[in-house]
């Protein structure tokens, strides 16, 4: 069996054994925390909608800007970095978002982990002044550097509420994942014989959040302003069938306590 094949299986184990928190979800206030502009939609865009719509605050944080995801001479990274601004926007609007419930962190695309005690405390910060009772971020395990730093500052800076890590780019290397095959192979048996992971259906709430992904149009596709003989990659193929599946996955990391 391949290591892809492995993967997928793992994958499709946590789904199967994932327990549902499909209607309580929509009733907990959420800190969503987006490494880059899309990681909010491809993750958690259909919880985000299902909160929303239950009336349940959520604050989306935008961890960088974007400007590093690709490279263009006719799109230059501060201009990519406005664009993505952009787009962002347009996302948060679709996802139902007030304009006060999306902030930056202002970090440059790629230095999440230089940033990562200050992220860990604006997290806390958040936490503290809203009483969110869940933040979302990416695995700590994840292969980009700044998924996983943003997923180790919510780990340090999440105090009383409840982490849920949710994974985008994970099932690319994980498990078995490279000088670390043992350790991930058991996590992952872990979190399929503990039946760790949660779900959160995306039915009545899939075409809003493809619609909102949408909106990441330079993910997704070559901007008008990038000629043809400039390589410009969109979002793999693995990436966007999971965004688009009838459940989002998440990782549970603690349980906030009750508050009397």
């Amino acid at each position: 069996m391949s290591l892809e094949s492995v993967r997928q299986t793992v994958r499709s184990a946590l789904r199967t054994v994932a327990r549902d928190e499909t209607s309580t979800s929509a009733t907990r206030s959420a800190l969503v925390l987006a490494p880059h502009p899309d990681d909010e939609t491809l993750g958690c865009g259909a919880t985000i909608l299902r909160k929303v719509a239950a009336g349940t605050p959520v604050h989306v944080l935008v961890v960088t800007d974007g400007r590093h995801s690709h490279r263009s001479a006719s799109l230059p990274p501060l201009e990519l970095a406005e664009l993505r601004r952009k787009e962002m926007a347009q996302a948060a609007e679709r996802l139902g978002l007030a304009g006060t419930a999306l902030s930056w962190a202002g970090f440059e695309d790629g230095t999440v982990a230089e940033h990562e005690a200050e992220l860990a405390a604006l997290v806390g910060r958040l936490v503290a002044e809203y009483r969110f009772d869940e933040v979302f971020a990416t695995c700590a395990d994840e292969p980009h550097p700044d998924h996983a730093a943003v997923g180790r500052a919510a780990r340090r800076g999440a105090g009383s509420a409840r982490v849920l890590e949710y994974p985008v780019w994970l099932w690319g290397s994980w498990p078995l994942r490279r000088g670390d095959r043992l350790a991930s192979t058991l996590s992952a048996a872990g979190m399929v014989l503990g039946r760790r992971a949660v779900r959160v259906s995306t039915e009545g709430h899939l075409t809003g959040k493809l619609h909102a992904l949408d909106a990441h149009a330079s993910q997704l596709r070559r901007p008008p302003m990038v000629p043809e003989e400039d390589e410009w990659a969109g979002l793999p193929a693995g990436v966007l069938q999971a965004a688009a599946e009838e459940f989002e996955l998440f990782i549970p990391l603690s349980r906030r306590p009750s508050r009397g």
